[in-house]
């Protein structure tokens, strides 16, 4: 005779007696099984007048794969050749009867020749419990809190945020790359990574006694500065496009961090080429004009890798000109300044930061005297940049 085997699957952030309507039909109407004597669901079952059954694992190795659940199952039941019955697992630690049903449930095979190669057997799975979207996050705060406690992983456990630093930045170049490929299964994934690193530096974090903080102050934050930078959103400011919502952002933003230069904030850290295109936008945020850039030259006495950057930067000067330098032919430009640079014996990467760096020096300084002029960088024309751009040293 077949039985049905449903895994009544529940949360433990649900409380008890909280079931679907389809749920409850279901542990009122068969004997309901589980090899959690303390699961939380009972006592409202056991009220509702469903028939609770615990089934003793034994050994906690595996029974025998699925066919070896099973027949624990029919021996703990007053009459084993009943139809069907429902399984209740353990929400917050899966005993191996719940990890073999659970799989079995999923398996997709739903006919009479069994799941697994078990005849006489099938398993399906009934989500009991609904919950808000992102509940599964208080999972993942649960187990870094198993992992970082005593008794958890050793690994975990001597982390810390600066042995740590280098599985930010390699999980986030890893998601970038999904995102590249287009992968959303592999993006999905290395998001999860990432939240893997926010969640274990806040578990540091909040083991420090005096000035430490949690993942709650992380979420906290960032609520508060979401609506603070959405006016239009969680107040009455009227914005008429984008372009107005990234303005009162940057506004915003500069008042919270008292900023007086628009290279404060812009992390020295990331890569060159990065730091770089940031740096320029800033400066192109307050007009500062786009040649004060590029007036930097030396005399490399190199020949072939010199000659193909200028050949390619006469053409991507001649093409953006009418707007139609592509991805490509930039790329191209700066794949040959990377030769030019080994050619040279520089390293690329070194010196395009120096560049930047001396870049953000002379943005920063030139924005200290204009405002002790008393004027604001940004309201100065193209000229008056120009004159204070040259009047300083280096």
């Amino acid at each position: 005779m077949l039985m049905r085997i449903t895994v009544v699957v529940t949360s433990p952030r649900v409380a008890p007696g909280i079931l679907t309507a389809r749920a409850w039909d279901v542990v009122r109407t068969v004997p309901v099984l589980t090899a959690s004597p303390t699961h939380p669901q009972l006592a409202a079952l056991r009220a509702a007048g469903a028939t609770v059954l615990i089934v003793d694992p034994g050994d906690p190795g595996d029974p025998g794969g699925l066919a070896g659940a099973v027949t624990l199952i029919r021996a703990a039941l007053p009459d084993p050749a009943a139809a069907e019955v429902a399984w209740l697992p353990d929400p917050l630690a899966p005993n191996i009867l719940d990890c073999l049903l659970g799989e079995a449930s999923g398996s997709g095979e739903r006919n009479d020749a069994g799941v697994d190669g078990v005849t006489g057997v099938e398993v399906t799975s009934l989500v009991a419990t609904r919950e808000l979207p992102g509940s599964s996050l208080l999972d993942a705060v649960a187990v870094m809190d198993r992992l970082r406690s005593p008794g958890g992983c050793p690994w975990d456990a001597e982390q810390t945020h600066t042995s740590l630093a280098p599985y930010l930045v390699e999980e986030t170049y890893e998601a970038y790359q999904a995102i590249e490929d287009g992968d959303l299964t592999e993006l999905r994934e290395e998001l999860g990574d990432v939240l893997m690193q926010v969640l274990f530096h806040a578990r540091i974090a909040a083991e420090r006694a005096d000035d430490g903080w949690d993942v709650d102050d992380i979420a906290a934050g960032l609520v508060a500065k979401l609506i603070r930078r959405h006016p239009h959103v969680f107040g009455d400011v009227v914005v008429d496009g984008p372009a107005n919502v990234v303005a009162n952002w940057d506004a915003i933003k500069a008042v919270e961090k008292g900023r007086v230069s628009v290279t404060e904030g812009v992390p020295l850290s990331q890569p060159a080429l990065s730091l770089a295109a940031k740096l320029l936008k800033r400066a192109a945020g307050i007009g500062v004009p786009a040649d004060l850039a590029l007036t930097g030259t030396a005399a490399w006495g190199v020949t072939d890798a010199g000659d193909r950057v200028t050949e390619i930067a006469a053409t991507a000067a001649v093409l953006a000109r009418s707007g139609t330098a592509g991805d490509d032919l930039i790329g191209d430009l700066l794949f040959a300044a990377v030769a030019l640079a080994r050619t040279a014996s520089v390293d690329p990467e070194r010196a395009l930061r120096a560049t930047a760096r001396r870049f953000r020096d002379r943005l920063a300084a030139v924005e200290g005297t204009v405002r002790a002029e008393g004027a604001d960088p940004a309201s100065l024309s193209d000229t008056r940049w120009r004159a204070i751009w040259r009047q300083l040293p280096g």
